[in-house]
């Protein structure tokens, strides 16, 4: 903080300090987007990695409303990139925690609500990644280095007492790690090989412009795929079976955690938190500093329609399971005195792969909440069963 001569707080000055510490970032990051557009678009990789929907515009179908796209310019040969990520969209988001104590809440009944509401963001990845290995023959191998730039609009209603990012977030974090991927998927859409992240990101106080951050996460994730089954006379008609298998740990620290970081797996590409993760569970739900997700997929994929290979139907068979520990702020009444948790679920679902942009169908399970302190609370009616419409993959 800074104070007067009087000795009182001098907000004005405060607000003076930050707005210049955001413009000089605001810079900087237009420096980096700037310098590889000289080097030519000669070489650049482009990557469309998810699409961003909103849940309540329409009240009964997710709805479209963003992106996150890549680009990667070559700085030296094959081996050194620049990359810049850009991100976000007009989603939908809960924030499931009573703003004047951090007890628990359950999701409100109706849209709007304080507690329930549109939430524009935004996020600019951008940095170096240096390729030890290519990817031509054996696993692709990245270094990574990045600054990454959030923002968000949350609830205007709430008051930031307890979470200082409860109406919005501004801030910058550094992130750095090592990817390994040597996944193949064939024309007939049949997947094998594995891939996988380790990362740190650290977000200082002094770069939080508004949400107060200051927080420092780790994270892991492995995926793999077996190919089962395969037949044929061409890619166009093959039939495949294959098993998929993710799992990701996930650990936060600091003194102000924002609420996106509790609900959600880092890395270069966030993942969705607890609540989606484990298939049928609260979204936007338990907020915890330390999180882990298996899941596992055995997935049937058909043969091409109209004679397109991009258009396939498939059915597949899914467990997940996930544990937490440390819930946020959670006084211990609201949880008699239980933090920690151990959710699985199971079930199976069918869609179409549309030419890998989306894959458009419906799911169903049973939840086993083998040990939730939250399950009572997310869920007042106590039911297993679930179902819903699916536009994406879960991994």
């Amino acid at each position: 903080m800074i104070y007067d001569r009087f000795g009182k707080q001098d907000r004005k000055l405060e607000a003076l300090m930050k707005t210049r510490r955001l413009i000089a970032v605001i810079i900087a990051l237009c420096c980096l987007v700037g310098a590889p557009l000289s080097v030519g678009a000669a070489g650049m990789e482009f990557a469309l990695n998810g699409v961003r929907f909103n849940g309540a515009l329409l009240g009964f179908l997710p709805v479209p409303t963003g992106a996150d796209i890549e680009l990667r310019f070559p700085v030296l040969g094959d081996s050194l990139l620049y990359t810049i990520r850009l991100a976000g969209g007009f989603e939908d988001r809960l924030i499931l925690r009573d703003d004047s104590d951090g007890s628990p809440i359950a999701k409100p009944a109706s849209f709007p609500d304080p507690y329930w509401f549109h939430w524009p963001n935004a996020e600019v990845d951008t940095g170096i990644l240096y390729r030890l290995l290519p990817g031509d023959v054996g696993p692709k191998v990245e270094l990574f280095g990045l600054a990454r730039g959030r923002w968000e609009s949350n609830s205007a209603d709430l008051s930031t007492a307890y979470f200082p990012d409860a109406q919005g977030l501004l801030s910058v974090s550094f992130l750095g790690g090592i990817g390994v991927d040597a996944v193949e998927k064939s024309p007939s859409r049949l997947k094998s090989g594995y891939a996988g992240e380790i990362s740190f990101e650290y977000a200082p106080a002094a770069l939080a412009f508004s949400g107060d951050t200051d927080f420092y996460r780790a994270t892991a994730t492995i995926e793999g795929y077996l190919p089962l089954f395969s037949s044929g006379k061409s890619d166009l008609d093959a039939v495949s079976i294959f098993a998929a298998g993710y799992l990701t740990g996930d650990y936060a620290g600091g003194s102000n955690i924002p609420l996106y970081v509790l609900t959600s797996f880092g890395g270069r590409a966030i993942r969705d938190g607890l609540g989606d993760s484990i298939r049928g569970y609260r979204t936007w739900g338990y907020e915890a500093t330390t999180k882990a997700e298996a899941s596992f997929d055995l997935r049937f994929i058909g043969p091409g329609l109209f004679g397109l290979a991009g258009l396939r139907p498939m059915a597949y068979l899914f467990g997940d399971a996930g544990y937490f520990d440390g819930l946020y702020k959670c006084p211990d009444a609201a949880t008699g005195g239980d933090k920690n948790g151990l959710i699985f679920s199971a079930g199976a679902g069918a869609a179409i792969n549309v030419f890998d942009f989306a894959q458009i169908g419906a799911r169903a399970g049973y939840k086993f909440p083998v040990d939730d302190p939250l399950y009572a609370l997310y869920t007042p009616g106590g039911e297993r069963f679930f179902w819903n419409i699916t536009f994406l993959l879960h991994f």
